[in-house]
């Protein structure tokens, strides 16, 4: 008989463990009432809870993702793999900060929530519990988000419905595994691990996204320098275009960079990320100091300018 995986399950709140009170939606399930009301997910793992907290994830701030992280580092010697249970609409963003946090990760840590609270009979929240705890139980290793029909690597995700069960989608890499009318499509990551795992999870909170839109003026960049950013991440047209005519943003960010500001740059589009040798307005901007994002999401821009500003103080590639 197969020994069951050690789960180490931790719960946030979020829409998945929120009942309906006069005030609206309002997180209240803890991880073992969670358990008492899907439990058939004892049969894919030995379960244990841990409550971190219990908010809507829009009122989280980054340090707890330092928290999270360091929670699982206590505890990876201990357990096979780890749920962490949490609300959409920053679910990404925690998925992405972790992916960087989480050094030569060999385990399976994997984020969850739901669209409808699991209280109400048309919740989707069991269905995506039973997909978490299932890769959970997979041994495979790395971030991930599971959630309607997909499972996403953590850094790739972007929550693109607000209502759909199907909220994420996996930006510019396929889904680590996507069921659909074709069956099941696979991208599975390696399940080789170089090197020992490790926490870094220090991070910088004072990073600002600037989201670029016609008649923007550049005196933002200046304002988030005085303001004492350390960190931009300019949210740009196309393949990385800023403007350098009539509403010229290059003074602007070569004053930054040299006061010590690292500004990123990643695309407004969904999908192929920047290119910044590409036009004109892209050159401009790495000649005067703007890093290339790629094709990473704000959300993975973000929260890797976070952690690189607080973890490699010695200035390195992006």
């Amino acid at each position: 008989m197969a020994f069951l995986k050690k789960i180490l399950f931790l719960t946030t709140g979020g829409t998945l463990s929120c009942q309906v009170t006069d005030d609206g939606l309002e997180p209240a399930l803890s991880g073992n009432d969670i358990l008492n009301a899907v439990p058939e997910l004892r049969r894919l793992g030995e379960i244990t809870v841990q409550d971190l907290t219990l908010v809507d994830s829009s009122n989280l701030v980054p340090e707890q993702w330092s928290d999270w992280a360091g929670v699982i580092g206590d505890n990876y010697s201990e357990y096979d793999a780890f749920v962490l249970t949490h609300g959409t609409d920053t679910m990404a963003y925690t998925a992405s900060a972790l992916s960087w946090m989480l050094i030569n990760l060999g385990k399976p840590v994997v984020l969850t929530g739901s669209q409808i609270p699991l209280s109400l009979t048309n919740s989707d929240g069991r269905s995506n519990l039973e997909l978490a705890f299932t890769v959970a139980a997979s041994g495979l290793p790395g971030v991930f988000i599971a959630f309607g029909n997909k499972v996403i690597r953590g850094n790739c995700a972007k929550k693109i419905f607000t209502r759909n069960v199907n909220a994420f989608e996996s930006v510019n890499e396929s889904p680590v595994l996507y069921f659909g009318k074709d069956g099941v499509k696979k991208n599975l990551p390696s399940r080789e691990v170089v090197g020992g795992f490790r926490v870094e999870n220090k991070v910088e909170p004072r990073v600002m996204a600037i989201t670029m839109t016609p008649g923007l003026k550049p005196d933002i960049i200046d304002y988030a320098v005085a303001r004492g950013y350390k960190g931009i991440v300019l949210e740009c047209y196309g393949a990385g275009g800023v403007n350098t005519q009539r509403d010229n943003f290059l003074p602007a960010i070569r004053r930054a960079v040299k006061a010590g500001v690292r500004i990123v740059c990643v695309s407004q589009c969904l999908f192929d990320g920047v290119d910044l040798s590409l036009y004109p307005m892209g050159i401009l901007a790495a000649q005067a100091g703007v890093e290339s994002g790629g094709p990473m999401t704000l959300e993975a821009a973000l929260t890797k300018l976070m952690w690189a500003l607080a973890n490699n103080p010695v200035e390195e590639e992006y």
